[in-house]
């Protein structure tokens, strides 16, 4: 079953690799020299540029050059240490770090800062954008740091803020995001995304670099509250929110020249629905749950593992056999100093919650391949799970405790490892029920 399972999720994603949702929406026609995306068309002025930030930006990259290759002049590509290639001599591509961001990451953002406020006003930057751009591309504002920022985003990481909190926190730390690279260009930036948040705001994705931030300094101020991280931050940073509620400093741009453009071509959603069509192949009755999961990850585990119990006992909301999908991102509180990943964490919860009922399996999956900090991308579990750790000698609630999912699935050979995937869709729950 555990095969089965990731069988099943690698499949998918395979059927929805960025660089196909790039040919779905870009097109040119060289004789008018017309660039058209989905259904809106800019006329080739002057140059025109291609950068790719992202976990998702080589393969999008891939078929932005399939396409345009012989029109892109210069472009960057920002990518994680790992994903290797090569997209044509005038594509330079750069490394950095994720999730904590590094120096050779701030190098190339402002190596990508100086080159897009020197773009002419006839220009065109065809800006690529996935899940990990916020880490990847990280510009501290003159007040701070990089180690101000690299501590703040720890802290954040760690306290099971959501993505969009930890966004709207680097965006006012930064001088590029929420919407200030679009800011300082004189040029047209068309944006597209392969997104990894949930419903799919355009302004924390990898923190909207090219969109209008509805995000305030005072919501930054209370989210740092919220989490009882204000007297942990850096002395700079809570200087620089300070001035920002006071005004001192600018706030993010809250509207953006509507010559730019941006446009979503791939999401969780998209993987969902095929994932629907896949699991069906199985031949068991499919019901996706949701597509907005989130929460802290051992909580949100046993809320599934109750339904897992009421399709058992009464066969509602679906009966066996079934299949069950979630879809979204958890968060998790980190209190003690094992390794572990959020969809790990899950499963291990999972397990527990699941040890005395028969013939249930569940494989809890990052689609970018890396669950937090981990080479694993999740982990498999079905109703032998803690009974074969405990085999081992193996206490599943201290690891829980500990934060030490990892080594807990890796102990009994059950974590899932599959490498850089080249996308970035949010997490995959998938449950079966027999």
């Amino acid at each position: 079953m555990k095969e089965i399972l990731q069988d099943i999720i690698i499949d998918t994603l395979r059927s929805l690799n960025p660089k196909d949702a790039i040919k779905k929406y870009v097109s040119y026609d060289p004789e008018w020299k017309l660039l058209k995306i989905k259904d809106r068309k800019f006329e080739i002025k002057g140059k025109v540029y291609l950068l790719a930030v992202g976990k998702a930006s080589f393969t999008m990259a891939e078929g932005i050059m399939e396409i345009l290759g012989g029109l892109i002049d210069k472009g960057y590509v920002v990518v994680p240490y790992g994903y290797e290639g090569s997209l044509g001599n005038n594509i330079e591509v750069m490394h950095s770090s994720h999730p904590i961001p590094d120096e050779n990451g701030v190098k190339s953002a402002q190596k990508i800062y100086d080159f897009v406020r020197n773009m002419d006003e006839r220009d065109i930057l065809i800006f690529l954008l996935s899940g990990g751009g916020s880490a990847l591309l990280p510009l501290p504002r003159a007040e701070i740091s990089l180690e101000d920022k690299i501590e703040t985003t720890k802290l954040l990481l760690s306290c099971s803020a959501g993505i969009q909190e930890v966004n709207a926190v680097r965006k006012h730390l930064s001088k590029i995001k929420g919407g200030q690279l679009a800011s300082i260009c004189r040029g047209t930036i068309i944006t597209l995304i392969v997104s990894d948040v949930l419903g799919n705001p355009l302004d924390s994705i990898a923190s909207g670099p090219t969109v209008p931030d509805p995000t305030t300094f005072q919501d930054v101020y209370n989210i740092i509250i919220k989490y009882n991280l204000w007297e942990k931050i850096p002395e700079r940073v809570r200087r620089l929110v300070k001035m920002g509620m006071a005004g001192e400093v600018p706030e993010t741009p809250k509207s953006i020249d509507s010559r730019h453009y941006a446009l979503v071509i791939l999401s969780n959603r998209d993987f969902l629905e095929k994932l629907m069509d896949k699991v069906g192949n199985l031949g068991v009755k499919t019901l996706l749950v949701t597509g907005f999961l989130e929460g802290e990850a051992r909580e949100v585990a046993k809320v599934i593992a109750s339904i897992v119990k009421e399709i058992k006992y009464s066969g509602n909301p679906v009966s066996p056999p079934c299949a069950l999908i979630f879809g979204g991102e958890t968060t998790v509180t980190v209190r003690g100093n094992g390794l572990g990943g959020r969809n790990q964490e899950l499963a291990l919860s999972f397990a527990l919650e699941i040890s005395d009922l028969e013939n249930v399996y569940m494989t809890a999956f990052a689609t970018d391949g890396r669950d937090g900090p981990c080479d694993s991308a999740g982990a498999y579990v079905d109703t032998t799970t803690i009974e074969r750790a405990q085999k081992l000698g193996m206490d599943p609630v201290s690891y829980l405790l500990n934060n030490d999912s990892y080594h807990f699935f890796n102990n009994i050979g059950d974590l899932i490892k599959v490498g850089p995937t080249h996308t970035n869709v949010n997490d995959i729950v998938l449950v079966l029920v027999k």
